[in-house]
């Protein structure tokens, strides 16, 4: 028999009777802002006293803060967190606008024909694509050994690239059809 899985692991636990952690400690405090409200009521003595209308009015309240705080949720969320949600409502704008920042001018480089110094086989290997094919080349390189190769070896990349001749075939020509015949012939 295999193992129990467990279920309802994101239920909290019940530790006072029918009651969590947490819907314990907001009962017990709203019974004890209760207490306090009611003892600014019962005593004589006191700079502040209530009327029996003003108690009932604040515990009212405050029973009802508690109630809500600790057994009602919202979309599957505690109190607390639809309350928090509110009031980030009410405070943060909810309009966003967008303003374009000038960009920062670069300045422009300004540079004379005598400071360019193409010799003429530096033009004829533009204008042959010679240039763009060591790039191919280099970067064909790159790509062959996994980007380990030192920037300081760029230069030595040689490529030789011919073209494939075409088996010739013909009278006393034999071409080689098997992939056996042609390691034979290379050998």
């Amino acid at each position: 028999m295999g193992a129990k899985i467990p279920q309802n692991v994101t239920k909290e636990d019940k530790l006072v009777g029918p009651l969590t952690l947490k819907q314990f400690l907001y009962v017990l405090a709203g019974s004890f802002l209760i207490f306090v409200v009611y003892q600014f009521y019962a005593q004589e003595n006191l700079a502040i006293q209530l009327y029996f209308a003003e108690f009932i009015l604040i515990a009212l309240l405050i029973a009802i803060a508690t109630i809500l705080m600790a057994f009602i949720q919202i979309n599957g969320r505690p109190f607390e967190v639809f309350l928090l949600n509110v009031l980030k409502y009410f405070m943060v704008p909810r309009q966003r606008s967008w303003h374009k920042e000038p960009r920062k001018h670069v300045a422009a480089i300004k540079v004379r024909a005598k400071d360019i110094k193409d010799t003429k086989s530096e033009i004829k290997e533009r204008k042959s694509g010679r240039e763009f094919k060591t790039q191919i080349e280099k970067l064909a390189s790159i790509l062959d050994t996994g980007g380990t190769i030192n920037p300081e070896d760029y230069d030595a990349i040689t490529t030789q690239i011919s073209s494939v001749e075409k088996p010739k075939t013909g009278k006393g020509v034999e071409t080689p059809t098997d992939v056996e015949d042609i390691l034979e012939d290379a050998d």
